[in-house]
């Protein structure tokens, strides 16, 4: 027996109620219901044209009949006024929006038939399955709430690391460098610091480094610079090196964006984790570097997953050739929250005078990081001394 995944009565009940008392539209708007949700095309138009009503003018059948014009249908709108306004109309909502889900995920059922069917690549109907269920999840949900300043609380932006190398919490934040200066040692350290000193569960993404170097820095820094036993580190800092193939997340095709499949996927092996870092950036990208769209288009991709699953997100850029400015597109830094560049400290004559350390500074500061960092210019060490042949190893 077919399932029926809508219901008549329920919708003529919450356009009634409207109708009758357009006050309650507010809540109705607040749930997040939308003309989609409902199943009858009339009923679609109707709410529609009352959302609008509402808005602009007054609701009203003799006006609600003049904006339908001949949209309008007597015998359904008779219907809708014969029944009965309800005072338990979030109930009524909640009904309706899961009806919609429902058909929604019904009507993605009858397309992954579809393309198995013309034996389309296992890939492409993953990524079907995975953006249809992103968006019914996300349909579900208000477009966004508005609060007056009266209700909101004054809070400072958080932040994990601020003792030693501050970044906000819950959104995204770059890292930039030429080759060699020393950025992975320098996210390496502030990974470990994260984990020893605020027990947050790190994972990183070293996708230019063996997994063996990777380990022989961490043992590094942990004995000489730290000094603090690995085991303090080992339970929540996991990483993934060279030995992984890096994925893009974002795929061009015939001029065309879209975003990898794999990236829900990836989402969903790094919910445990507090702090992602990865490197690089453009690594994972997979679109025109040099395309502002397609680089904000990225950025906001991982700044939707931090805020709404509460992610702090790092990214290390190579910086452009002989620089330590950020290459690329100018939105991979307009987008992020923070920017950091990292260089070499020179003495007066250009010459490298420190090996083990380096300059820190602050480029894009949007969540207040110098109130922690002290100053837009600080010296980090990075290596442990008379460490003169340990740098970053560049792979071209």
């Amino acid at each position: 027996m077919q399932q029926i995944n809508y219901s008549e009565a329920f919708e003529r009940a919450i356009l009634s109620t409207i109708i009758y008392t357009p006050e309650s539209f507010k809540e109705v708007l607040d749930r997040g219901l939308k003309k989609e949700d409902f199943y009858i095309p009339f009923h679609q138009i109707l709410f529609q044209a009352l959302e609008y009503l509402y808005e602009h003018s007054a609701i009203e059948e003799s006006i609600i009949k003049e904006y339908l014009g001949k949209e309008f249908d007597e015998h359904l709108m008779l219907e809708v006024m014969a029944a009965y306004p309800v005072t338990n109309l979030s109930f009524y909502v909640q009904k309706l929006q899961e009806y919609s889900r429902l058909r929604q995920f019904k009507q993605l059922a009858h397309q992954i038939l579809q393309s198995v069917d013309e034996n389309k690549n296992a890939e492409d109907i993953l990524h079907l399955i995975h953006q249809e269920v992103e968006k019914t999840e996300e349909g579900g949900r208000e477009l966004f709430k508005i609060s007056s300043f009266g209700e909101i609380k004054a809070e400072d932006a958080e932040f994990v690391c601020k003792s030693w190398l501050p970044f906000p919490k819950n959104t995204v934040s770059l890292v930039s460098a030429g080759g060699g200066v020393g950025k992975s040692f320098l996210l390496l350290q502030a990974a470990m610091r994260m984990v020893r000193d605020e027990k947050l569960k790190v994972f990183m993404w070293l996708s230019e480094d063996p997994l063996g170097l990777s380990r022989s820095r961490f043992e590094m820094i942990a004995g000489q610079i730290l000094e603090t036993d690995v085991l303090v580190f080992e339970k929540n800092l996991h990483i993934v090196g060279a030995d992984a193939e890096t994925i893009h997340f974002l795929e061009e095709s015939r001029g065309s964006i879209s975003i990898n499949g794999k990236f829900y996927q990836f989402k969903r092996m790094l919910n445990a984790y507090d702090v992602i870092i990865l490197d690089p950036l453009i690594a994972m990208f997979g679109a025109d570097e040099n395309n502002n769209a397609h680089a904000r288009m990225f950025i906001n991709l991982f700044t939707r997953w931090a805020t709404k699953e509460k992610k702090t997100i790092i990214f290390i850029h190579h910086g452009t050739k002989n620089s330590s400015q950020s290459r690329g597109a100018s939105a991979f830094v307009d987008a992020v929250r923070l920017v950091y560049r990292v260089e070499y400290i020179r003495n007066e004559k250009g010459d490298i005078s420190e090996d083990e350390s380096r300059y820190v500074l602050l480029d894009k500061d949007n969540n207040g990081s110098k109130k922690y960092l002290g100053a837009l210019k600080v010296k980090r060490q990075i290596f442990p001394k008379k460490q003169k042949s340990m740098i970053e190893i560049e792979y071209e």
